[in-house]
């Protein structure tokens, strides 16, 4: 039987494992620029964490969540979602002695999902926090970071940035009973899983994906229109703020985001690349989570990307492997080979060496994988105590000294 990865996982390797490193880096080096600091949290928490701030008539709590009975009868899931961990980190090893806090993390986040390109039961997410500020410079501040990040990851793909304001708990509830109200008299036209939300959560009718519920969701309420006069002024306020920062958006009546914890703004940048997954980035407020937490009543705002989508997207152009191939042509040139690759290496230059003696096939993996510079080490070399160097990409190759060859490389 051979073994393959549980449905809706996957290894990264490769190309992918490279791409990975490279989405880090720029999120490790955007997150100092604007003074985040990383937080690691437990791939599992207790279940009591997730399912009344998400929701617990949310998708991800009814259908998604992994959870588990522990030997002492405790019930653990393993985490969905980055924001309510980090939250319950702040609160438990007291960083909310001094606010604001901003906080940042990557890791692995699980939903039993249905597998499709870009949606994985397993996929590893980006996550930034701004806790105990309810400015709305700090809300323009998180779409200002993820609108970098995103230039920096895929400096040639068309983006788009969709806005929209939930306005504050108690506009939410008189929203939620007139959409339901109004779903109500369409619900035979609905689909079937968008009917048994009528009730429940009708918010999430609005962020359906079927054709016929997309069409009946241009005539429903909008939000706006519950607004008091300081939601609507913290919401223009948002967008005047991205107006003098020269960042584009579209404002979607019908975002609302999948999780119950979220108000006053919500955004979603979106590519029309991926399919029907097309949110790599999407966040927004949520003034009230902490205390729901078990924390001080502050405001939070933050966002969350999938990285597996960002590594969609990012270019596949071969680059000339930075590996430098070191070929020994005969076994008897060990001695003289490990002292040349010691010296290497002890320069900090990158050297592989497959451990075979066959300038042939040595030469031709080197080509396949598209390396720059071949070391050549044979009779020759030894008796001269020499190195031959060869350009792979310009065709040529000459005979020189250890430290001339480590000069050249060094460049």
């Amino acid at each position: 039987m051979k073994i393959q990865p549980t449905r809706g996982t996957h290894d990264l390797y490769g190309e992918q494992l490279s791409k990975y490193r490279i989405i880090e880096k720029i999120v490790q080096t955007n997150a100092n620029i604007y003074d985040f600091f990383d937080v690691v949290t437990p791939i599992f928490e207790s279940t009591d964490l997730f399912k009344k701030p998400l929701g617990e008539e949310s998708d991800v709590v009814l259908k998604e969540m992994y959870t588990f009975k522990d030997r002492n009868d405790s019930m653990l899931t393993l985490r969905p979602e980055h924001t309510t961990p980090m939250l319950r980190a702040a609160i438990s090893n007291n960083f909310l002695e001094k606010l604001p806090v901003k906080l940042y993390g990557m890791g692995p986040v699980f939903r039993r999902e249905r597998p499709q390109k870009g949606r994985y039961r397993q996929f590893n997410q980006i996550n930034f926090e701004i806790l105990g500020t309810d400015s709305v410079m700090a809300d323009v501040d998180l779409i200002l970071l993820a609108d970098k990040i995103l230039k920096n990851i895929l400096p040639n793909n068309k983006i788009n940035l969709y806005i929209n304001s939930l306005g504050d708990k108690n506009t939410l509830i008189l929203f939620k009973k007139e959409l339901s109200n109004f779903f109500k008299n369409h619900a035979k036209d609905l689909s079937e899983e968008s009917q048994n939300k009528v009730l429940s959560n009708p918010l999430r009718i609005l962020d359906s994906k079927n054709v016929i519920d997309q069409e009946i969701n241009k005539s429903s309420p909008k939000i706006s229109n519950f607004f008091s006069k300081d939601e609507n002024n913290k919401f223009l306020s948002v967008q005047n703020l991205l107006k003098e920062v020269s960042i584009k958006y579209i404002i979607n009546p019908n975002l609302v985001r999948g999780l119950d914890y979220y108000c006053h703004t919500v955004f979603e940048f979106k590519s029309d690349e991926l399919g029907s997954q097309d949110t790599l980035i999407g966040g927004g407020r949520y003034d009230g989570l902490v205390k729901l937490l078990g924390g001080p009543d502050i405001p939070g705002v933050g966002w969350a990307g999938g990285i597996e989508r960002l590594i969609l997207l990012m270019n596949n152009n071969q680059k000339i492997n930075n590996k430098i191939h070191f070929i020994l042509m005969d076994q008897k040139f060990q001695s003289y080979g490990l002292q040349i690759l010691n010296e290497l290496r002890k320069n900090n230059l990158k050297v592989y060496f497959d451990y075979k003696y066959n300038l042939k096939k040595s030469l031709s993996q080197a080509n396949q994988l598209n390396t720059e510079h071949v070391i050549i080490i044979g009779e020759n070399e030894v008796n001269k105590n020499l190195c031959t160097l060869k350009n792979l990409k310009k065709n040529s190759q000459k005979t020189i000294t250890l430290d001339q060859l480590i000069k050249i490389l060094a460049q």
